[in-house]
């Protein structure tokens, strides 16, 4: 593993996962957007600290494409790619975990087909014909396995990465559950790379025009408005029913909020100084949390620059106005 050799300004084989619908981790195109606009602005995006999980996956990268070729016969394994796969024509590239070699000799290709003995995967239990080079992507994650890949892990960035590099197949690798490792492997998709040139173009125009997407929720636009100026702005009639159903919710809320302290009041009653209770079909639990004691120490809070950010709630509150006839 060599970390990030891609440009921070341009979309990237692994930014991909992020049209995936199903994307879980919350991080929208906006915000990949806005990390780009930023560094075309020369300012350094990069994340100073690494998570300890996300370390892991990297120290254990090698190990697992190891296990891979081994699994499916791959030779000449190179895991240590310096610099990134650059597409021909796109402003788009991509830093692969590995590549290996299939069979060379076009009329002995190499035979692949899902092997649930091997948990080897193909797409709809496809039997592959394997000629010459191909990607290798390493995943690790706590999730429980799957028999069908998600694009969002890995299979849209390998699909880039064989764009860039015009290879006809890739391997992702994962380990799921720090044990249950499982290989996919896919072919080239013909019809990927009209949708890549679609989305690497419209997306290098985003940067360079700081043009953002429709916000996906609520944070998003904080992204898009970073800003704001004290001024005032009427809006549109329609967006009077956004704000009521925001206060509606807000009292169903602050109503189930009583509710809950009520009834936890009358159950603490009941129970006194008992830990355990039950009652019909449930067991209540009312515990406590023992804290050890600490020295004094005194805490040195560094410097930190004055900055803006905008707020991530609205603040609303109802006016009355007098009728003038």
């Amino acid at each position: 593993m060599v970390g990030k050799v891609t440009p921070d300004h341009q979309l990237s084989c692994s930014g991909l996962a992020i049209w995936d619908e199903h994307y879980p981790y919350g991080f929208t195109k906006n915000k990949l957007l806005d990390q780009c606009i930023r560094a075309a602005q020369f300012e350094d995006v990069r994340s100073k600290e690494q998570p300890l999980h996300m370390r892991i996956g990297d120290v254990l990268e090698n190990p697992i494409l190891e296990e891979a070729c081994l699994r499916l016969g791959l030779t000449n394994p190179r895991l240590d790619i310096e610099k990134p796969l650059v597409h021909s024509t796109l402003p788009f590239a991509g830093s692969p975990d590995g590549i290996a070699s299939a069979s060379m000799d076009a009329k002995k290709p190499l035979i692949i087909k899902t092997d649930s003995t091997q948990n080897i995967f193909t797409t709809d239990d496809k039997e592959l014909r394997l000629l010459g080079d191909g990607i290798l992507e390493a995943k690790t994650t706590r999730d429980w396995s799957e028999d069908e890949l998600p694009d969002w892990r890995g299979k849209l960035q390998a699909q880039g990465l064989m764009e860039c590099a015009n290879l006809n197949w890739c391997a992702v690798v994962v380990l799921y559950q720090s044990t249950d490792l499982r290989i996919f492997v896919f072919e080239r998709d013909p019809e990927f790379k009209k949708w890549l040139e679609e989305t690497v173009t419209d997306f290098d125009r985003r940067v360079k025009e700081e043009d953002y997407f429709e916000p996906e929720h609520s944070l998003d636009a904080n992204i898009i408005w970073s800003s704001s100026y004290d001024s005032l702005v009427e809006l549109p009639d329609e967006v009077e029913s956004k704000v009521e159903d925001i206060q509606a919710a807000k009292r169903i809320i602050e109503n189930s909020k009583q509710i809950i302290d009520d009834s936890e009041k009358a159950i603490k009653v009941a129970m006194q100084e008992n830990e355990h209770a039950t009652v019909g079909n449930y067991q209540v639990k009312w515990g406590s949390i023992n804290y050890k004691a600490k020295p004094e120490q005194t805490k040195v809070i560094p410097a930190k620059e004055a900055y803006t950010i905008r707020k991530k709630t609205l603040s609303i509150k109802e006016v009355q106005y007098d009728n003038i006839d």
